[in-house]
């Protein structure tokens, strides 16, 4: 998924040609590895979800979703002309990895498109990327999870016309001194050329929020991130005038935190000017340390320096220009395209995994199953700065949002037919969504393999002993 805007204008490009861009049937994903197959367990713990983008969790452990209903201005049931989003909740009461129920709505009439959600404390931020509609809105948990969410404030965008990545990612975590911090990106207003530094994005707080300097309205700089550190003050939200984080950034459409504070995130690579389904710059898995944040801009080079997707060189002047961690190239010819989400391995997932980041790939426009051959769930090592397929491509739809427990891994498929708009066997695509849960088998502790190999003797010396009386009589 290089941008919603680019894969907007195929889904009308593909209409008008009569294409048929999905594909029948969901195909249950298996981990890519037999390792990992015997290590974890993957369930189905929720179906028939409205385009699922991104999770949360709430402080009982049930979960939050963000949906949005399919639009019809050109296709039915479209996820691009979605002008309606809602939160809903999940629930696993019995633990058995499966979602009871049906989902509660928990927040509706959100502006479409919605791609991200978190959770810090009391309040939820989320962030809407509908053309024209783009916003950050905060809503306030009630006194129980299942309360409705009440809303807070609004952080309202300004693009100029024509810009192709808008808004698509956050990040949040308690801001040192008590307030939250919000990261956020602004993704450039074209394919392959830096947006002009006099061409800027405004952002507008209202709603319940406003900001604590003079100005009701500040300027952002594009192919960015930009943090805001919002103070709830019971009945209003005040919020800090937006920092530049980083730049040099096309479309950073996934971030998290790591446990010591420092700031990962993807940057989806360049299209080929000629063939946009085509990559020409690798993705990125790139990180801003702890020790940066706020201190200083780290530029990631988009547009002029970049890891070339065919050959694996580096493109273009390195000085002052940080390096990305992986540059996400293709794996003995399998390939990973589209970076969507991002999540750190869950603690209790085995020790090999331990600090590594997983990363969910949307991969080729409106395909699933065999047909999407560039969508993967991937998962880089930061120790080493290599990367795996965790689950291959050609098995899900267009694995999106990533969530990390303590103990578990959430996975949400927009589809798992691969639909972006239409239906398929009767079912609307913005009823196709998917969220898989993957925890990890329980490794034998050491006094259990010592009574396995106790009593496996055991058995053994009573065979012997029973053939030895056989044999004299």
């Amino acid at each position: 998924m290089r941008s919603f805007a680019f894969t907007a204008a195929c889904a009308v490009a593909a209409m008008f040609r009569g294409e048929h861009v999905v594909v029948a049937g969901p195909v249950a994903p298996a981990l890519a590895r037999p390792e990992d197959q015997a290590r974890f367990r993957l369930t189905t713990f929720g179906t028939g979800l409205a385009f699922p983008t991104s999770m949360a969790t709430l402080s009982d452990g049930s979960l939050l979703v963000a949906t949005s209903t399919g639009g019809t201005s050109w296709a039915s049931h479209s996820i691009f002309a979605s002008t309606s989003a809602s939160i809903v909740r999940l629930v696993d009461a019995d633990g058995d990895g499966v979602s009871d129920g049906a989902p509660q709505v928990l927040a509706a009439g959100l502006p479409g498109l919605l791609t991200s959600i978190r959770r810090v404390g009391d309040l939820v931020v989320t962030l809407s990327s509908q053309t024209g509609a783009e916003a950050v809105t905060i809503f306030r948990t009630g006194a129980s999870p299942s309360d409705p969410l009440t809303p807070a404030g609004r952080l309202a965008f300004t693009f100029p016309s024509g810009f192709e990545h808008t808004t698509y990612a956050l990040a949040a975590r308690p801001a040192v001194g008590g307030g939250v911090e919000v990261y956020f990106n602004v993704g450039a207003q074209s394919n392959n050329a830096s947006t002009p530094e006099t061409t800027t994005v405004g952002l507008l707080a209202s709603s319940g929020a406003s900001f604590s300097a003079a100005f009701s309205t500040f300027q952002l700089a594009a192919d960015s991130i930009h943090r805001v550190v919002i103070t709830d003050n019971v009945t209003s939200l005040s919020v800090s005038p937006p920092t530049q984080i980083a730049r040099g950034l096309r479309n950073a459409a996934g971030m998290t935190f790591d446990a010591a504070g420092n700031l990962y995130l993807e940057d989806n690579g360049i299209d080929t000017p000629s063939n946009r389904s085509v990559s020409y710059s690798a993705d990125e898995l790139n990180i801003v340390t702890a020790g940066q944040l706020g201190q200083s801009v780290p530029n990631f080079g988009f547009a002029d320096t970049f890891v070339e997707y065919a050959t694996g060189a580096t493109i273009g002047p390195t000085f002052g220009v940080t390096a990305p961690l992986v540059a996400f190239r293709p794996i003995r010819g399998e390939k990973s395209e589209g970076a969507v989400e991002l999540a750190v391995a869950p603690a209790a997932f085995p020790s090999e995994f331990t600090g590594g980041v997983f990363v969910a790939f949307s991969g080729a426009f409106g395909q699933g199953g065999v047909n999407n051959t560039e969508n993967p769930v991937a998962f880089v090592d930061t120790a080493t700065n290599t990367f795996f397929h965790f689950i291959e491509n050609q098995v899900m739809g267009h694995p999106n949002g990533l969530l990390s427990t303590s103990d578990a891994l959430y996975i949400s498929d927009l589809n798992s037919t691969g639909a972006f708009y239409g239906t398929v066997d009767g079912v609307p695509a913005d009823q196709g969504g998917v969220i898989y849960k993957i925890v990890a088998v329980p490794e034998p502790s050491a006094l259990a393999l010592a009574v396995l190999s106790v009593s496996g003797c055991m058995v053994a010396a009573c065979r012997r002993l029973h053939r030895g009386r056989i044999a004299v009589r």
